[in-house]
């Protein structure tokens, strides 16, 4: 997988209001058992994490996630630094991702608020 391709599908799918869409292109990055943890949750296969952006997007009108450096790989993984925008103010993200099999099999989300 070229970690260019990663960086631009990860985005658009994160911003992606059609489930079937969204659906589509994290088919093509991610593995069908992703694990993704954060702070709070661990999602399990790419339905619950398509699930879980479409929840995010129809919650919050002003929700907005974009790249504020480009991705970063490493061997097997990468990490990605970005930002949300919400309604209750910016956050800052780094995701970090573990790839298998030439797909995203695990990702860390590290949030917090915006200084």
């Amino acid at each position: 997988m070229l970690f260019s391709e990663l960086q631009a599908k990860h985005v658009a799918a994160w911003n992606e209001k059609d489930a079937i869409r969204r659906d589509e292109l994290l088919k093509t990055i991610y593995a069908d058992d992703i694990k993704m943890y954060d702070r709070e949750l661990i999602l399990e296969g790419l339905k619950a994490v398509s699930d879980f952006v479409g929840k995010l997007i129809a919650e919050d009108p002003a929700y907005k996630f974009s790249v504020v450096k480009p991705i970063d790989p490493l061997q097997n993984s990468a990490r990605l630094y970005g930002k949300i925008e919400t309604s209750g103010g910016v956050l800052n993200s780094m995701d970090f991702f573990v790839i298998e099999n030439g797909k995203v099999a695990h990702l860390y989300a590290f949030l917090e608020p915006a200084q």
